[in-house]
Order: structure tokens, then sequence, then C-alpha cells
């Protein structure tokens, strides 16, 4: 933070820069390089913390491990379009995942390169520990191009350091974190960053355009690309402008375009006729079509009445909700409406990142909802201090993104870092103000507490106080130490124990729902299920052969083709299995009773992992 003083009106104070001298080391500090430092001496951190799990690659989820077996496959041959993993639910054909090529390209390109100078090993652990952190350094210097446009300067400046502080930000771009989550956010960012700039015809076309790139990467973005089309409209419906129209219909132009553009590129004719609702398809395509040519015909009518734009724009929405729903009408219920209720119960309530922020302990509530209120304080603050009107209608726009993103996040826990990423400017905005004040006080202690409170702006930093301060009347956090048996307790999968299983000779497993991912990126071997909403029916498969009527286990097993049983013992999911029924296969195997088709493999695991083979029918 700077020690100037945040103007009446929230417009911008002197730059750090110019107050702290015109000395050649000042002229070459810019926000983007400093963004850059910030990000380089966080990265080195992160690399340090994590050195002994990038050395051993251990993956702290599922999707990690699978989206570099899809990139695996890439390398090994498998077409660009054909996104199929044929390695889960070998006897069904396979899965064809709902995932993007857009995040598998620059980790491929990054491997195919490094591969033959480093070999495999190396080259995947050094490119699955940097290149997280690279694309963070994107989002840090996408924050410093956005929030630039935002009347007060100085927040482009500090903006980095509170990204840094933002947990749920963070915790997607750490080393081994691979999957689309960080493209998510940066993508987002991208979206926001073109709300901020003054209404054009280019900043609405390169912001649809990055709403279609979101999109492609991941459907979950949905609500994110609706909300700034819906600001977008919202601004013209009010004041009729010429280039608030313009900024529309690029956006909607840019989406809609940009949507069939991705599409077609990363999937293929099947991309742009398919009807899947958990990702970018035919449905969603028809949808965005719809939606741009009515704001497009709006737009050509220019209505001088402002009932008559909301009339019309709120025609488009319904439109495109109709254009998705009678395309795709099962598409209504959501992407999840199909999976079976055992599948529901064991496996999708126990993914926390996509359940109600109510779903989780009272001290993770607090770390999400803390930033938010923090920055939309802090915004509305902003607002009502300006005096220009254009700098009311910026701030009114991170109100709006914020308060969307927010309200978002209550319902779908992973929403927290897109809206603590909109709650930046916000905070920084306070947090400059109150800094402002308290390097005003002459008193010395008056002064150190009010700088300690300008702290309290962090995300993290406030979020933690406040759980500090409600300690005496929230829930102790549950102390599970006593369990954990080291690194592999979730997995059982320490070197020796994959070395075995990979030398078994290659079949298809059957393992726990949240094994067979980790066990597809270290072995040869096929599974049943892995935690991978389209493989639905094996995954109800595998679950009532762990949980369900023992005497109908062996028939499920054999249907699915799988020759191996493999658990870990002390795995969260194994434990809930083993307590659904005394008698079920989970519980007897964990008793060391199994049924007599099956039969135990030795091999070396120091963690415990636990190997069955089935018998043979013939021979039983």
């Amino acid at each position: 933070m700077t020690g100037a003083a945040a103007t009446a009106d929230g417009g911008a104070g002197p730059d750090p820069v110019s107050a702290a001298g015109r000395g050649a080391a000042a002229t070459w500090l810019t926000p983007i390089r400093f963004a850059l430092l910030v990000w380089a001496a966080m990265s080195i951190l992160a690399i340090v913390v994590r050195w002994d799990a990038i050395v051993d690659l251990r993956l702290s989820d599922t999707d990690d491990a699978m989206r570099m077996a899809q990139v695996r496959d890439l390398l090994a041959g498998q077409g660009w379009w054909d996104l199929t993993q044929y390695r889960v639910n070998p006897a069904g054909g396979g899965v064809l995942m709902h995932w993007s090529r857009l995040v598998d390209a620059p980790i491929a390109a990054a491997l195919w390169l490094l591969e033959p100078l480093l070999g495999q090993a190396t080259a995947e652990r050094a490119v699955m520990a940097l290149w997280p952190l690279l694309l963070g350094g994107a989002l840090c210097v996408a924050c410093v191009l956005g929030y630039r446009n935002l009347p007060d300067r100085r927040i482009a400046w500090v903006a980095p350091l509170f990204l840094a502080a933002s947990g749920f930000i963070l915790i997607q771009f750490r080393p081994l974190r691979v999957d689309h989550h960080g493209w998510q956010i940066l993508l987002a960012m991208l979206v926001m960053g073109q709300a901020l700039r003054p209404a054009t015809l280019r900043a609405g076309l390169i912001g649809g355009l990055c709403a279609a790139a979101l999109l492609a990467v991941s459907i979950e973005g949905l609500p994110i690309v609706a909300l700034f089309a819906g600001l977008a409209a919202l601004r013209w419906a009010l004041n009729g402008r010429d280039d608030e129209r313009a900024r529309l219909t690029g956006y909607m132009g840019g989406l809609a375009g940009g949507a069939l553009l991705f599409q077609f590129l990363t999937r293929g004719p099947a991309g742009i006729v398919g009807d899947w609702c958990d990702s970018l398809s035919a449905p969603y395509l028809a949808a965005f079509a719809v939606a741009a040519l009515a704001v497009f015909a709006a737009a050509a009518a220019d209505p001088g009445r402002r009932a008559i734009r909301f009339a019309l724009l709120a025609g488009a929405g319904g439109l495109a909700a109709g254009a998705l729903v009678a395309t795709a009408p099962q598409c209504a219920a959501g992407p999840f409406a199909s999976l079976d209720p055992i599948v529901v119960h064991y496996w999708y309530r126990n993914i926390l990142e996509g359940q109600p922020v109510w779903a989780s302990t009272p001290n993770t509530m607090l770390y999400v909802l803390v930033p938010s209120l923090t920055g939309l304080a802090g915004s509305l603050l902003a607002w009502r201090a300006s005096a220009r009107a254009a700098d009311r209608r910026t701030w009114a726009t991170v109100i709006v993104a914020l308060s969307g993103a927010a309200a978002l996040s209550l319902f779908v826990l992973r929403s927290a870092s897109t809206a603590h990423l909109f709650a930046i400017p916000g905070c920084a905005w306070l947090g400059l103000l109150i800094w402002g004040r308290a390097r005003s006080l002459s008193s010395p202690l008056p002064r150190v507490f009010a700088s300690a409170l300008a702290g309290l702006t962090l995300p993290l930093i406030g979020a933690a106080a406040a759980a500090a301060v409600l300690a005496p009347i929230l829930p102790a956090p549950r102390d599970d130490s006593a369990e954990k048996t080291g690194p592999y307790r979730q997995t059982c999968l320490d070197p020796a124990a994959i070395a075995a299983l990979d030398a078994l000779p290659p079949t298809t497993v059957l393992t726990p729902i949240d094994l067979g991912a980790p066990l597809i990126f270290w072995t040869r071997h096929g599974m049943v299920a892995t935690g991978h909403h389209r493989n639905r029916e094996a995954m109800a498969d595998a679950l009532h052969i762990f949980t369900g009527d023992p005497a109908k286990a062996e028939a499920l097993v054999r249907k699915n083709g799988a020759t191996l049983i493999v658990f870990c013992p002390t795995a969260n999911d194994f434990d809930k299995y083993r307590r659904a029924r005394k008698d079920a296969l989970a519980a007897q195997l964990f008793a060391g009773r199994p049924p007599a088709w099956l039969e135990p493999v030795p091999i070396a695991s120091r963690a415990g992992l636990s190997v069955w083979r089935v018998r043979p029918a013939a021979a039983r």
C-alpha cells in the first residue's frame, strides 16, 4: 500500500512511483512489473513449500491426474477432436470427457518441447509445477490491466498484493494444479477487464470472445457470462447511449461467434451438433445465436423509450432460454440430474466445491463471505464518494459483478474464487482509504493501530481475523491429526505400491471412485469408474459393488470386466463405503474376510494399499 491518502471523491491519488522519487528505479517500475515481481516472489515461495509434493508428484485433486492422462494420450497420438478416455470403463468403450483441449494444449506443447531434453518424468514434474504459476502470473497482469481503468489508479498497483492474499484464488494456481479452474478465473478477469473499459464495439467484442473461451473451458462459467451480458444490456437499457449499444452488440456477437469457433476448433463437427448439458454444445450455441440476433434487432431499432429497450432485451433473454429448452429440454434440470441416487449420495454430495456454502464448516463460510462483503462495502463507499457520473458507472459495474459472483458463491462454493477476484477493487479502495487516514495521524499508537486495521482488508487476513473473533461461538474444527498416516492417507499410493501395481499385467481395475484417476495417472491399467459424471452407469455399479447387496457384487464386477479390486483402507470414500452396511463387500474387505471369488495379491506397500484378484469363474 502507499502512503497517499484516498481523495475525497475516490479518484486517483499520486502514484507510488512518483511519490517515491524520480530515479531510474522509479522510472523502471510500472504496475505490470510490480505485479510480476510480487507473483515471482509468491511462485518461489510456493515451489519451496510444495517441493516434496513436486518431487513425488503428489496430486491433491483427481482432476489433475485425469488432465495429465488426457494430455499423455494426446501426445501419444490420440486425435485432437477425440476426447474419449479409453481407460475409464473399457467394457463400455471408454468415456467421452466434457473437458476442453484449450486447457490441454499449452501443457502438451510444453511437454512436447521438454521431453526430448529432460525425459518424460522430469518434464512432467517441471511443467506441472511451473505451468500453474505462469498462468497465475498472467492473471496478476490481467488484474493490473483490468483494474487500471478504475477511477483510483492506485488500485492497479496494489491489486497484486490483494490477489496474493486471496486463498481461494491462490489454491487454483499452486504447483501441480493443472486442471481448468485457473483458466476459469483468468478468463473471468479478462471479461471483467473489458467491462471496465470505456464502452466501445471493440471492448464488447473482446469481452464476448473471452466469455466464449470461458464457456469452452467449462460450462460452469455460464452464470458469469450471463451476468456480464445482463450488465451490458442494463447499461444500454438505462441510458440508451450509442457507445453502450455498441458494447452490447459486440459482446453478444463475440459470445455467439466465439462459442461456435472455439467449439469447432476443440471438438470438431461432432461438437457443433452434440447435445450435452455439461459442456458447450448445440443447445447452448443455439441459445447464444438466438440471443445475439434478438439483441442485434433491438439495437438496429434503437428505440428512444427506456421501457421499450427493457422489453426488447427481456424478450431476447426469454428467446435464448426458450431456444435452450426447446433444443435440449433435459438441460433445464441441470447436468447432474441423470445421476443415479447412489452416485449422488456417495460422490456428488461429497464434492464440496460444487455444494452450497452452508454445506461447509463455519470457518470455511467465513473465508468465503468476509472477502466478498469487504469488497462490496469498499465498492459501495467508492461509488458514494465518486463525484463524476462516469466514475460512479465504473464502480457500479464492480458492484453488480461482485454482487452476482458473491451470490453465486453461496450456492456453488467454487465460485468464491471469482467473487474474491471481483472483490479486489473494493477491498483495495477501502484499504488505501484506511491506510491514508492512518498515515495522517500524528500520535504513534493510533497510527499503528489504524495501519494494522488497513491490513484487515486483505482477504485472508480479514477472514482469519473474523474467524479468530468468532472462535468462541463457532464449533471447533475437527481434529483428524490422529487419523493421518502421512501424505498417502487418501490413496495409499506410495512409490513401492505404484511400482508393484504397475508391474502387474495391464487389466481393468475396480477401485473406490476417488482412487480411479490417480491409478490412471500412475499405472497402465484401466478403471471401471473414476470421479467423472459422464460415466454414471459404471459409477453406480462400482458403488453398488462396494456398498450394496453382497450377493450381487460378483455379477457386477464381472459385468464390468474387472479382474483386480484395489482400495486404500484409510481413504475417506472407502471409509464411507465400509460403514454403509455390515455385510457389504467394502466391510468384508476391510475386516479381512473376503468372499470366495476373491484372492489376495501381495504387493509392497508401506501405506497399506490392498489388492485382490477376481478368481476366474471356472476356477470356483
